[in-house]
């Protein structure tokens, strides 16, 4: 592959979305609620899929989900991932899911259903931090 890694693509915010990266970068996770309903919802948008109101807050997530679904992928999609990674999709105890990658544990150990746990995980080289999960601490 040449020697070198290409630098990991950061998220590129939108209007919507620009709250959520914003907190994510001070380490907090973020999810719209509305304020309608009650509804959790992520991605962000701008009303609420369940009842359409378009007034919502952005509220403190428990960090706290379960493992839905995953992928090991052992080819590279990107020059700047080496494989094998895995890719998950995790349900946030709030009800939404989040695709992420699963940290601090092997990748055979991932299995769904697993409880896991919000961490950030700094971005090497970068000033940019992204929510990643772990497997849950015993509490």
């Amino acid at each position: 592959m040449g020697g070198f890694l290409l630098d990991k693509p950061l998220p590129m915010p939108s209007e919507d979305s620009k709250p959520f990266w914003e907190a994510c970068q001070r380490q907090a996770f973020l999810l719209q609620q509305c304020a309608g309903c009650g509804h959790f919802r992520f991605p962000p948008s701008l009303t609420c899929p369940r009842c359409m109101s378009d007034d919502c807050a952005w509220v403190q997530a428990s960090g706290r989900a379960r493992v839905y679904t995953f992928e090991i992928t052992h080819r590279p999609f990107y020059p700047a991932w080496e494989p094998p990674y895995n890719v998950a999709i995790v349900e946030l105890e709030e009800g939404p899911r989040v695709h992420t990658n699963i940290v601090g544990c092997g990748n055979d150990e991932i299995h769904i259903g697993m409880p896991v746990e919000l961490v950030f995980e700094k971005i090497e080289g970068q000033d940019w931090y992204l929510p990643r999960f772990r497997p849950a601490r015993a509490e």
